[in-house]
């Protein structure tokens, strides 16, 4: 697997099915990017989510094409197709161990994640393997993010403690800590998107404006 050159050594990790990538996906990257003073983002978009056996994607090629354009001219952004490579349904434990073999052990990764997928983590494949690779990063409301991400950890995590100082739960040395990040809900999705698309509306301010190119030219949502 190829990684993009000079991704630094403090990398946060953005996974979805971005269908399509948003200015609310680029704004949360930016969000974490200025908080945890990281030198990347690395966005992999998921081949096929398995948190989303129903819902009918598009073609990965498409997804990650309108990624490409998304963060083209975002300096420390860049798009891993590494899901794709590796086939199959897309868990993020499997993704986290590729990525922590493949990157040279003074790199530091952050898994970004939403409040409410986090809220699910009891779910998801090797749950709590997943600090062994990297440390969580979850964005939630400013109301109520660190209360909310405390209940997860408390039920989900037993020995991790909230450590005022760093502004963060920490469980045992080498294991990845728990950071909350507060910011204001977005008022867009992907999925406002493809409705808007069908019906024939703009999408323009939400997207960046060579995403909407791509949509429009492919055929997308239609």
């Amino acid at each position: 697997m190829e990684l993009p050159h000079n991704l630094g050594t403090r990398v946060g990790i953005l996974g979805g099915t971005f269908d399509p990538v948003h200015n609310g996906h680029l704004a949360i990257a930016e969000a974490v990017r200025q908080a945890l003073a990281l030198s990347s983002i690395l966005f992999v978009p998921a081949f096929l989510p398995p948190h989303k056996p129903t819902y009918a994607i598009s073609a990965f090629q498409h997804r990650a094409a309108m990624l490409d354009l998304a963060v083209a001219d975002r300096p420390g952004c860049s798009v891993s197709r590494l899901e794709a490579e590796r086939e199959g349904s897309s868990y993020s434990i499997d993704t986290l161990r590729t990525l922590r073999q493949t990157f040279s052990q003074d790199v530091r990764l952050f898994f970004i994640i939403g409040m409410d997928a986090f809220a699910e983590i009891h779910t998801w494949k090797a749950n709590r393997e997943l600090l062994d690779y990297a440390s969580f990063v979850v964005i939630g409301r400013p109301d109520h993010c660190q209360q909310s991400c405390g209940q997860t950890v408390a039920a989900n995590f037993p020995g991790y403690v909230f450590n005022e100082a760093a502004g963060c739960w920490q469980g045992n040395p080498g294991e990845g800590a728990i950071h909350p990040v507060a910011m204001p809900p977005m008022e867009v999705s992907s999925t406002a998107i493809r409705q808007a698309v069908r019906g024939g509306k703009s999408i323009l301010g939400v997207v960046p404006e060579a995403v909407a190119r791509y949509i429009e030219t492919n055929g997308l949502y239609r």
